[in-house]
């Protein structure tokens, strides 16, 4: 079930010329791929719209906060340009991380495979993820974030 979703953010990775998967291209992907996810994510408003404003500025390029992070070096974070990757990009190890949590969470629940559910709490729960930092910087705390997804 996560396999559209990993597709998607490999999609805006590549778009972006990243080298890595970071846990912002899952959430993100997530959030389109997925209807209950931004109600779990932000459920006010304001959240809501923050969340999506963050996230399509990072898509066109003006999130210059989200530049540097996960799997990203100071220099290209520096405004030292990029280049289009040829290879397609593998996870951030906090993506990778996530991926695999979810998936264990889906087995503990009985699943034959995780869900977008699992991995929105997944990527909720690591407090130093891209992921979680977007979500606080909506003013969604990333721990609730978790829990509701976790309570389905």
């Amino acid at each position: 079930m996560l396999a559209p979703v990993m597709a998607r953010a490999r999609r805006r990775a590549v778009r972006a010329g990243d080298a890595e998967i970071d846990s912002g291209h899952l959430l993100h992907a997530l959030l389109e791929s997925d209807e209950q996810v931004l109600g779990l994510a932000a459920p006010q408003p304001t959240q809501a719209t923050r969340l999506m404003g963050y996230l399509a500025q990072r898509s066109i390029g003006f999130g210059r906060d989200w530049q540097q992070g996960e799997g990203e070096s100071a220099d290209e974070g520096a405004g030292i340009p990029r280049q289009r990757l040829a290879l397609q990009p593998g996870l951030s190890d906090a993506a990778e991380a996530a991926v695999g949590r979810a998936r264990v969470a889906a087995l503990v629940r009985d699943a034959g495979e995780a869900d977008p559910l699992d991995l929105l709490a997944e990527l909720a729960s690591d407090p130093g993820s891209r992921a979680a930092k977007m979500l606080k910087g909506a003013g969604a705390d990333p721990s609730e974030v978790a829990v509701r997804a976790r309570q389905r």
